[in-house]
């Protein structure tokens, strides 16, 4: 059995050969349980054994699929990372570069409601307790959305919709943080009672979900233009 955990464009493998045998059907079904548990349990909290148990597979053909526990959460943090390559595909870092932000903002809200379980394994993969996996995510997900980002501000400098002398590295860094930490609001409790906080909302207000991220554009736009 073979793993391979390149790093570059392409997605770092962490499952062996025999899982890539597998039919879709139970590697989807496999995967689907594992991403229950993760979300559900954290990574500390999941059991191995309980996770093979309602994955209707041995303890024995689990680690044949992968070496570790740890393998099998890179590959469920692996789902999250195809799908954020199918929404970069979507946009053309060419163009407007206020517009391909707004666009990123509204991508990271729909992505976090229709993908609540692989939010909130994201931001477990993210949490210091698991910093001894942090070598094998670095090119999991971040080098895809820091690769659009420079490219994207670079052209907007290029074209002086964005000012001259920009800090393009520290200015995508920033603009990404206000991303997930929105896109974490609809995941976590804390940063969903943070975000209320900040916005004034006392017990029940309704948030208006549009006008942040509208509000979140309106800030960038103002930070970083010519």
């Amino acid at each position: 059995m073979s793993t391979s955990n390149d790093s570059g464009d392409a997605a770092p493998r962490f499952h062996t050969d025999t899982f890539e045998k597998m039919g879709p059907a139970r590697r989807e079904a496999l995967l689907s349980v594992a991403l229950g548990e993760f979300a559900a349990n954290g990574f500390n909290g999941t059991s191995i054994n309980a996770l093979a148990r309602k994955a209707g597979v041995s303890i024995g053909a689990l680690y044949s699929y992968f070496p570790s526990k740890e393998d099998l959460f890179l590959t469920v943090v692996g789902m999250g990372r195809s799908l954020l390559a199918e929404a970069l595909a979507d946009l053309d870092p060419g163009e407007p570069f206020m517009d391909v932000y707004a666009s990123l903002v509204r991508k990271a809200r729909d992505y976090a409601r229709a993908n609540p379980e692989l939010n909130l394994v994201y931001l477990d993969a993210t949490t210091q307790g698991l910093r001894h996996l942090s070598s094998r995510l670095s090119g999991s997900l971040e080098t895809l959305t820091v690769d659009f980002y420079y490219r994207a501000i670079a052209a907007a400098v290029e074209r002086g919709e964005l000012r001259r002398g920009l800090d393009v590295g520290a200015a995508a860094f920033c603009l990404d943080n206000i991303l997930l930490l929105f896109q974490f609001s609809f995941a976590s409790d804390y940063f969903r009672d943070r975000l209320r906080l900040f916005l004034g909302l006392g017990e029940g207000g309704a948030l208006d979900e549009e006008a942040v991220m509208a509000a979140i554009v309106d800030f960038a736009r103002r930070a970083l233009r010519a």
